[in-house]
């Protein structure tokens, strides 16, 4: 049977990324769909925009240390929205590096939700599109169970997103992001 490519990656993260790029270099026809953000989680709403604001916060200490090293400073003062704003900024630069890998590797890249509809056939934006093989590499993404409270509560992609800086916050679980 003829399809319309050899791979259909449903995921544009780290590992539908890397997929697509490798089947592309050995002479594959490839797409990837994508209905977020290219780079997946870590990218996005993991472990980019957490090293970045963990980098931020750590400012404060050296400022408090830097007397001690004979460094005068003017009062420091921390600004919430810029910090935010250049997180965003840096992440859709490396969101626009993950498009050109795509796009360099020959893979067609379709931004929209893709669903699947048998073996061999995905659709996206109401196009129905055949693939020899299909990978699903959507990753995951945080729940907040059903329990008294749940309205106060904002998952770990949300904080990354907060127009002000919190005065208080309690962080429930212990995986990369929480700690």
């Amino acid at each position: 049977m003829s399809y319309d490519f050899d791979l259909f990656v449903i995921g544009a993260g780290s590992g539908g990324v890397r997929a697509a790029r490798f089947a592309a270099g050995y002479g594959a026809r490839v797409a990837v769909a994508e209905s977020r953000y290219l780079g997946g989680t870590c990218v996005n709403v993991g472990c980019v925009p957490k090293k970045l604001l963990v980098y931020g916060a750590h400012f404060s200490e050296e400022f408090a240390q830097a007397g001690n090293f004979g460094w005068t400073l003017e009062p420091a003062k921390f600004d919430w929205p810029t910090l935010i704003r250049n997180k965003n900024r840096e992440i859709t630069r490396l969101n626009g590096i993950y498009r050109n890998l795509l796009i360099n590797s020959g893979v067609t890249l379709l931004e929209g939700h893709a669903k699947m509809l048998d073996d061999h056939t995905v659709e996206i934006d109401g196009t129905r599109i055949t693939a020899a093989n299909i990978l699903i590499a959507t990753g995951g993404w945080p729940v907040i169970p059903d329990i008294p409270g749940r309205e106060h509560a904002i998952g770990s992609n949300e904080v990354f997103f907060l127009e002000q800086l919190p005065k208080r916050v309690i962080v429930v679980g212990g995986g990369y992001i929480a700690v």
